[in-house]
């Protein structure tokens, strides 16, 4: 092989690094190393402004007290409103929360699954009771789920008309096996974007982790 091949293949090498350099990545990684939470999502959805969630939030919930959380909206102009809102584009949500000895007491499968709306058969009566105005819901997948740390929780996607536009949630609630934290991921938008983004977005579900911490 001559020395001109030599440098015409080696020049060819160099372009191809150039162009797989600049390639956009696929995915933007989100950790919380602290609490040993991670899932990624499109690069095209983009981050709330974590002071904005975090003024929506408060410091606690009825659940625990905020440790962690961020918002993803796949949104040229990512909004708090669409966090707790409906939306005609994917959301993502994530929290961690601290547990007290009495809110550690309280938690259950069930208890996980009505963390965002009564999605349970005694919370949705309980909520029809109380004149609550909910309807159009729907139970598409219930999963318990435990890993190898010992963390343990479920996944819960459902329907619920809000008023709005019929919405899909996609909750995915564990605890630690030591019941000090609750971590929290829904990813939601109206059922016809569910069901148009269903891959993306189950590809950013089955991406969240917890490390047992």
């Amino acid at each position: 092989m001559g020395l001109r091949h030599l440098l015409s293949v080696a020049a060819l090498i160099i372009v191809g690094l150039l162009v797989t350099g600049c390639v956009a990545p696929q995915y933007t990684y989100v950790t919380d190393s602290a609490d040993s939470a991670y899932f990624k999502v499109p690069p095209s959805w983009g981050q709330v402004n974590e002071s904005t969630l975090q003024s929506a939030e408060g410091t606690a919930s009825q659940e625990g007290t905020y440790l962690w959380s961020r918002a993803y909206d796949d949104t040229a102009k990512p909004s708090i409103n669409n966090v707790f809102s409906t939306s005609e584009h994917p959301v993502a949500y994530a929290s961690v929360l601290g547990l007290s000895t009495a809110e550690r007491s309280a938690v259950s499968f069930n208890s996980m699954r009505d963390l965002l709306l009564p999605v349970t058969a005694t919370a949705r009566k309980a909520a029809a009771d109380n004149h609550e105005e909910l309807s159009g819901f729907a139970s598409l997948t219930d999963q318990v789920i435990t890993d190898s740390h010992n963390d343990r929780g479920i996944r819960e996607i459902f329907d619920y008309n809000l008023g709005v536009t019929p919405e899909t949630f996609d909750l995915t609630v564990l605890t630690n096996s030591a019941t000090t934290k609750l971590y929290f991921l829904l990813v939601h938008c109206s059922a016809n974007c569910f069901a148009k983004d269903y891959n993306q977005i189950a590809t950013v579900v089955g991406s969240f982790t917890v490390g047992g911490s």
